[in-house]
């Protein structure tokens, strides 16, 4: 019985093509739309996420400055922001790098240079710090070594160069000994970091490192101001957060001179972000699938009116209330079913395609997948139900009176 009234809603449907596919388009433009949407906000998120726990889930980075997010901080509409407080010393930094729950501590300053090699040169961003850095962000060597202690404290001239800027100088030879410019200075390149893998539209290869005492002598002192750090246990990260916040409120006396910010931190807000924004979109891209449900209720009406002779027909010879109702949820079932196939199949197609026009990442969220074909197939069922039961409830002899 089944398989017939299924057969019976094909067969009804098919014989209408192109108002069957003009009813469909609804709800496979929401289902394509909650799948692409979703996609694309899942994988923007994981690149982002992934691009932060390349840096490591146990980096902590302390930043001495004017922080307005502070409790009491000033508002920017009212009165200007006090004078910036001392950077720190190498000695606090030391003190920074002995908290307990702490394994390494690298001061690290940030600017851009312009690096040569004889007539080539380029523009990169460039980090003074000391040996810490390389382990505490999880860079590691493709060819050389990395800063020693020694090179730090003879602010010797030398230079660490991501894979980026040493391929834009170097092409495909090892610069390991050669001569780098920096800003015009000579720099010895000692070692080349191993690749890493771009994100979030970011490439973490151009780049290049220098000891931050030397960094001193090519833009002037400007003092540390930002420290990173490495917890010994990620499990104790918000304790080891605690106790760098208490040394620093005690040389600079105000929690609006620092901010002390967590990797795992920054994951548990962009995952909580991650999820109200899924949901933003889910629920945004779901209005098209209702409006798709409109439209089959309305051509579901219009059937039933055009087969108002039928419908007496079936009954005359013995079809019952419920088989009547059966047939026509059952052609709205296929109805949303169908679309909602098609709505799947395009959405991942159109994630991807978009993900690649953008330079983006796309992931297709299976549960969300079937999340959406399941609401299709409700939608079909809430809205195929009031034309069904009006075709169930008419009475035989007014239906056959019907031209």
């Amino acid at each position: 019985m089944i398989g017939q009234t299924v057969r019976l809603s094909f067969r009804a449907i098919w014989s209408q093509k192109v108002r069957t596919v003009l009813t469909m388009l609804g709800v496979i433009i929401g289902v394509a739309a909650v799948i692409a949407l979703v996609a694309l906000g899942n994988g923007s998120a994981r690149s982002i996420t992934s691009r932060i726990q390349s840096l490591g889930s146990n980096l902590i980075v302390a930043n001495v400055g004017y922080n307005p997010f502070a409790a009491g901080a000033a508002s920017s509409t009212t009165s200007a922001p006090p004078s910036p407080p001392p950077p720190l010393t190498q000695s606090q930094v030391s003190a920074l790098a002995s908290t307990k729950g702490i394994s390494a501590a690298a001061p690290v300053m940030s600017g851009t240079a312009t690096l040569g090699v004889g007539s080539s040169t380029l523009s990169s961003s460039l980090d003074g710090t000391n040996g810490s850095y390389s382990s505490i962000l999880g860079y590691h060597l493709a060819d050389g070594r990395f800063l020693s202690p020694l090179d730090v404290q003879a602010a010797n001239p030398v230079i660490v160069l991501g894979s980026g800027d040493a391929a834009s100088l170097f092409g495909n030879e090892n610069p390991v000994g050669d001569i780098v410019t920096v800003n015009g200075m000579p720099f010895h390149v000692i070692g080349v970091l191993a690749s890493k893998a771009s994100s979030a539209g970011e490439n973490p290869n151009d780049f290049a490192v220098i000891p931050w005492t030397t960094y001193n002598q090519v833009f002037g002192s400007t003092g540390i101001t930002s420290v990173d750090l490495s917890a010994a246990n990620h499990a104790n990260v918000t304790k080891d957060v605690g106790r760098l916040e208490d040394k620093l409120l005690g040389w600079l006396g105000s929690t609006q001179d620092y901010t002390v910010t967590a990797q795992s931190q920054i994951l548990s807000t962009l995952s909580s972000v991650n999820r109200t924004t899924t949901l933003l979109l889910g629920g945004v891209a779901s209005i098209s699938l209702i409006v798709g449900g409109i439209g089959i209720m309305n051509i579901m009406l219009v059937s039933v009116t055009e087969r108002t002779r039928e419908i007496g027909i079936r009954k005359a010879v013995g079809a019952s209330t419920r088989d009547v109702l059966a047939q026509f949820l059952v052609e709205s079932l296929v109805l949303a079913g169908v679309g909602g196939l098609i709505g799947v199949a395009a959405g991942v197609a159109f994630s991807h395609v978009i993900a690649n026009a953008l330079k983006a990442s796309a992931a297709v969220s299976l549960p969300m997948t079937a999340l959406a074909f399941g609401f299709a197939l409700a939608v079909g069922l809430v809205f195929g139900l009031w034309p069904a039961t009006r075709a169930a409830l008419m009475r035989p002899a007014a239906a056959l009176r019907v031209d």
